[in-house]
């Protein structure tokens, strides 16, 4: 599991600075030190290494007003890519701006990452700079979503807490919601003080019905995602109790470990997806789920 956090020693802030020297200033042969500007010291900077110490990206936030923050100095080392790094650093990035009640978020894409940002609810504004003389900038913005860990597709994720709340009842009086949905996973939470027994602990009924509709939503995005609509319902599942549920309810998929293709609902008319769930009591594990959904047209 890849790590974000704040570079700490000297050597963190070599790394951290090397590494955005090499991808985004050094191939237009930039000298070392253009990879910083005035504001370094009232920033927020994020890396991530791996267990042998290498940064593998890095990324930056600074606030240009009181309302509104800026993504800077996003990179990831060639060989690190398609490992959701540079999703990381931005999803906990987003975090920050949105606990300090920034109101928008922008910043200047390069043209190979635009793309990239889309995918995570950036909007193009305007075709910006061009740095180098050959590297087109596009300003792009994105709006403060209803919560903050609704990172991937902001407006899925509220049409699917609205489904919920509309079309399944006992979602609302379980006070069940959708907590986030990156590129690697999506969470969800529940009130346990609407879900308590008579032993101060969840109902072994309300883990199953969070851990049921957690496996739901992650089935409902993943058809958005391959651009396709059906109806969901849980054909079989399995359920293990570990322990007892006593503070803080959340269930937990883990998008690359689901299993299933959804194209067949074109060319079959239905879809089976395999959906693991994991419901924590805060980061301890209580239950493990495994649901068979199917999707009809």
């Amino acid at each position: 599991m890849f790590q974000v956090s704040t570079p700490q020693s000297s050597e963190d802030w070599q790394a951290y600075y090397q590494l955005r020297w090499e991808i985004l200033r050094a191939p237009w042969g930039e000298p070392r030190g253009s990879e910083q500007d005035d504001l370094e010291q009232d920033a927020e900077h994020r890396f991530i290494k791996n267990k042998a110490g290498k940064v593998l990206g890095v990324a930056r936030l600074h606030f240009n007003n009181q309302q509104q923050a800026q993504v800077r100095y996003m990179a990831v080392a060639e060989e690190s890519r398609n490992q959701h790094i540079g999703s990381r650093l931005l999803h906990d990035l987003e975090k920050i701006a949105w606990s300090q009640d920034a109101a928008e978020l922008v910043l200047f894409a390069r043209e190979r990452a635009l793309e990239f940002y889309k995918r995570h609810g950036y909007e193009t504004q305007e075709k910006a700079h061009l740095a180098y003389g050959d590297v087109q900038h596009y300003k792009m913005v994105k709006q403060k979503p209803s919560e903050p860990g609704w990172f991937r597709h902001p407006n899925w994720t509220q049409v699917l807490q609205n489904t919920w709340r509309e079309s399944i009842p006992i979602s609302d009086a379980m006070g069940i919601k959708v907590e986030s949905y990156t590129d690697w996973q999506f969470t969800t939470s529940a009130d346990l003080d609407a879900n308590l027994n008579l032993h101060n602990t969840m109902f072994a009924g309300s883990i199953y019905s969070l851990a049921t509709l957690t496996g739901w939503g992650a089935t409902y995005l993943a058809l958005k995602e391959a651009g396709l609509e059906g109806n969901i319902v849980l054909a079989d599942a399995n359920i293990k109790y570990l322990k007892p549920l006593s503070s803080d309810p959340r269930g937990c998929v883990d998008i690359q470990n689901c299993k299933g293709k959804l194209s067949e609902l074109e060319t079959e008319g239905k879809a089976s997806y395999l959906v693991p769930v994991i419901i924590y009591d805060g980061d301890k594990v209580v239950a493990e789920f495994e649901g068979q959904f199917v999707v009809k047209k």
